[in-house]
């Protein structure tokens, strides 16, 4: 199959690619399910892990997922990228070759593919992302967004109104700017999704509260609120079977250290908290975050931030139950959402990301934006923008359609686009994926002490930029485990341990990520290093065997015969 990455693929098409790449990389790629949606459709679970290296469940371990809200096809298309750019360069790439020789990859690339199939569907439905009805089992009084023109897509409507928000842009009149305070002269309109009304009663016309309300990125158990306090949280913390299917998954997989979660929109690197500002952070934690999002920006050329900081919907409020937060707060995980593509600021709109304004930018900019935006569209994505049409709407009578094709203007980038726009990811993954903590052996020493006594020294090093326990918090709060240390004597023979204990902690092992400061007053401490010793009374000739657990740092056994 010819992979490619100027369309958006469909389930079964993304199914067939994932295939693909599995069968033409059979001693890298691993293809199997991660659980099954509300719908019953596979969730697609893609292991990179090279076969000749540690068993992947000993190794170190980095997740990336995508499209887990439904439109956010981007996202999809992005972890399809990171897949077959590294299994395509292993062998070739040292930087991607070492990775994947120590690290397993656990990419998920349609978290949801219900809502996927619906956002990709003819027509099309748009949800935020499940499709199970909720918080409602029937559709609300209000406007539903709806393919009512039968044209297979849902743009948007003009309805005429002296006391509209909108006019016709005198630039071009496919464009509508919002009209100002003082506008009191021309044609105003009302501007609606194109769609139906439950219960129009002539006169009062509001969007009605989805059917599908629910959003998988608010069913997280990281501060989680009930649906009167946060939109789409669910019906209790993963309570939804996509989401379970990932609580369950970290869960037997504790030796992940970092994740990145794919989205669209906005072109930033995203890092909690989302509910707490960063002096609630631990410092050092902070730092790390820091440096590895720095990395991320002069990779992908996207902005790093706080959510709460930056990102926030509201002044006055946060958003809680979100997978990032609850990667880091109860799992101690480094992890980001990574927010592909923004129309502004691919049209050239560069304020919006200079003084970090995400959301504002879209409660209030001035119309030379709009203008701008629209001829970018108009150039790269012509089709993607439509002249207004006259409908005759069966509740509302003469109304036009026309506009953006917001699946693949605002919300995805016109397919031509696409490639350009996720590739750099792939090198994102690759970086943060590289520090991973490592735990090696850096001596086994047997000394002989007389009488079929022996002293064995053992000493370990973390060779990777984490620390084993990945995050400050994973080690302050007991979610990582420290390294371990343990002697194994043959089975049923005379061996026996008479100094020391067989299992010793060597505590969590420091990697480079505490000493990035730079000057006089940085150190180069070896905490990155522990040992263990025994005294062991045995037979010369004896066969030992020292096994290393450091979890998020790797596991792995090393063998020594006593006077040998």
């Amino acid at each position: 199959m010819d992979i490619r990455f100027d369309t958006y693929y469909d389930n079964d098409e993304l199914q067939s690619a994932l295939e693909a790449i599995a069968a033409a990389h059979p001693e890298l790629v691993t293809l199997s399910e991660l659980g099954r949606s509300h719908e019953g459709r596979p969730i697609p679970l893609v292991t990179l892990a090279a076969r000749s290296g540690p068993p992947v469940q000993r190794r170190p371990a980095f997740w990336v997922d995508g499209n887990i809200h439904a439109t956010e096809l981007t996202a999809s298309m992005a972890a399809l990228y990171v897949i077959a750019d590294l299994a395509g360069r292993y062998g070739t790439d040292a930087a991607v070759t070492r990775m994947l020789d120590r690290v397993a990859l656990y990419v998920v690339p349609r978290l949801n593919p219900d809502g996927a199939a619906m956002a990709l569907a003819n027509p099309p439905r748009y949800v935020r992302s499940g499709t199970r009805p909720y918080p409602h089992d029937e559709p609300q009084d209000g406007l539903h967004p709806e393919d009512i023109d039968g044209d297979g897509r849902i743009l948007q409507m003009r309805v005429p109104d002296p006391t509209g928000d909108w006019k016709i842009s005198d630039h071009d009149e496919r464009l509508m700017v919002k009209r100002a305070p003082d506008d009191m002269e021309g044609d105003f309109f009302r501007i609606f999704p194109e769609g139906l009304i439950e219960n129009y009663d002539g006169h009062l016309l509001k969007m009605a509260p989805p059917v599908h309300g629910l959003d998988f990125n608010r069913n997280f158990p990281s501060n989680w609120r009930p649906e009167g306090e946060q939109y789409g949280a669910g019906d209790y913390p993963g309570s939804e079977p996509e989401i379970q299917a990932v609580l369950r998954f970290f869960a037997d997989h504790p030796t992940i250290f970092g994740a990145l979660t794919f989205h669209t929109y906005s072109r930033a690197i995203l890092r909690p908290f989302s509910s707490e500002p960063d002096d609630k952070m631990n410092a050092s934690d902070k730092w790390v975050y820091d440096a590895i999002g720095q990395r991320g920006t002069e990779i992908t050329g996207y902005p790093n931030v706080s959510v709460y900081h930056h990102f926030r919907y509201h002044p006055q409020q946060v958003i809680t139950g979100v997978f990032d937060d609850w990667l880091y707060t109860q799992r101690g995980i480094y992890a980001f959402t990574v927010e592909l593509w923004d129309l502004p600021s691919a049209a050239g709109i560069t304020e919006k990301n200079e003084q970090k304004q995400f959301i504002e930018w879209m409660r209030s900019h001035p119309v030379a934006d709009d203008i701008k935006i629209f001829d970018y569209v108009n150039e790269v994505a012509p089709e993607r923008v439509e002249a207004w049409r006259p409908f005759d709407h069966p509740q509302l009578g003469p109304v036009e359609i026309g506009g953006f094709q917001s699946l693949y203007t605002w919300r995805n980038p016109p397919p031509a686009l696409l490639e350009e726009e996720i590739a750099p990811q792939a090198d994102f993954v690759l970086s943060f994926a590289s520090l991973a903590p490592e735990v090696n052996l850096r001596s086994l020493e047997v000394a002989a002490l007389g009488e079929d006594t022996w002293r064995v020294l053992a000493v370990v090093e973390n060779s990777g930029f984490l620390s084993t326990s990945g995050s400050r918090r994973a080690r302050d709060t007991g979610l990582a485990r420290p390294v371990r240390l343990e002697l194994r004597l043959p089975e049923g023979g005379p061996a026996s341990i008479v100094g020391g204990d067989a299992r010793v902690d060597v505590g969590h092992l420091e990697g480079r990520c505490n000493k990035m400061a730079s000057g006089w007053f940085s150190s180069s401490a070896t905490d990155n290093r522990g040992k263990a010793e025994w005294l062991v009374r045995a037979p010369s000739g004896t066969s030992l065997t020292l096994r290393v657990d450091g979890q998020r740092g790797g596991r792995f056994e090393e063998g020594v015969v006593l006077g040998g």
